[in-house]
């Protein structure tokens, strides 16, 4: 009797437990326009994601190329409603955006020193201290994340979660998908890989498969709206097929987005300023979901 009623204690305590990770799946449902998708009900809470030292490696997937992995080949993800560092003139700390119930969901990672496996650079790792005091591990300045559903070395299910979670690529992703932590922000929104929102022109004329598009933010216009190059052709997987470049004229390339010519905003300083939103009603961030 005693070995059965231990039993079915420890039955009653993992039901509690998986009930809390379903719940707490919907993190950042503070933006309605973006909310996560629910947990599967088979999640299991890893282990609290610290250590002293930790082995980072790279684990291939058909689908989704290299990225990357604790040592025992469990995904690690980034929050799209995060901030990261920032270098420059504008440098800033990284920032996380998932607390409370989000963390039961998807559980911060972090070792006080890394050991990056084969093509893995030590420099692209950092460290952030979090509200509450403790410490989280960064790569190319994003908070670092696990999912709880992830409960062996396989392909990861928290890719593409509420269009904000996903994995860390490597090489690093050419551009990225955000989205504001805040009720009011833009709810999606396509940035550089360092956090700046890309915009598109209104008046520019979007490209077909047939034509290349066309800019009509030349000479001072490019001043306060920077024409942007994506790096190469690593992509979330919510935009893989829509990234092109064409020929501004003389040899500039410039990247677009399903035919709309890419932009940045001078007047954006730091990861997730979204200053160019609507401005003079013709300027607006990408969402990659409702974008024609």
């Amino acid at each position: 009797m005693k070995i059965s009623t231990m039993k079915s204690v420890k039955v009653a305590l993992q039901f509690i437990a998986t009930s809390m990770i379903v719940a707490a799946a919907g993190c950042g449902s503070d933006n309605k326009s973006a909310p996560d998708a629910a947990v599967q009900p088979d999640a299991a809470a890893p282990g609290d994601g610290s250590a002293a030292a930790a082995s980072l490696k790279l684990a291939t997937s058909a689908t989704l190329g290299s990225y990357l992995t604790d040592g025992n080949g469990r995904a690690l993800y980034l929050y799209s409603k995060d901030f990261p560092a920032a270098s420059g003139a504008a440098a800033s700390t990284a920032v996380s955006n998932c607390s409370g119930g989000c963390l039961t969901a998807w559980p911060v990672f972090h070792a006080d020193a890394i050991a990056p496996g084969p093509g893995l650079k030590a420099a692209d790792f950092g460290e952030l201290t979090r509200a509450d005091g403790s410490k989280q591990t960064t790569f190319h300045g994003w908070p670092l994340y696990y999912f709880a559903s992830d409960t062996q070395a396989s392909e990861p299910r928290g890719e593409g979660v509420g269009n904000v979670w996903f994995v860390l690529r490597d090489p690093f992703y050419s551009m990225l998908v955000m989205s504001s932590p805040t009720q009011g922000g833009p709810g999606l929104y396509l940035s550089t890989p360092d956090g700046m929102a890309l915009y598109y022109y209104a008046p520019d004329t979007v490209g077909t498969g047939a034509t290349p598009p066309v800019s009509s933010c030349t000479g001072g216009c490019l001043q306060a709206w920077p024409a942007f190059l994506a790096g190469g052709a690593v992509l979330p997987s919510k935009v893989a097929a829509a990234l092109t470049r064409f020929d501004r004229g003389g040899g500039v390339m410039q990247s677009a987005w399903k035919g709309h010519p890419l932009y940045l905003f001078a007047s954006d300083k730091k990861p997730g300023d979204t200053r160019g939103d609507q401005v003079g009603n013709v300027w607006f961030v990408v969402d990659p979901t409702t974008l024609p």
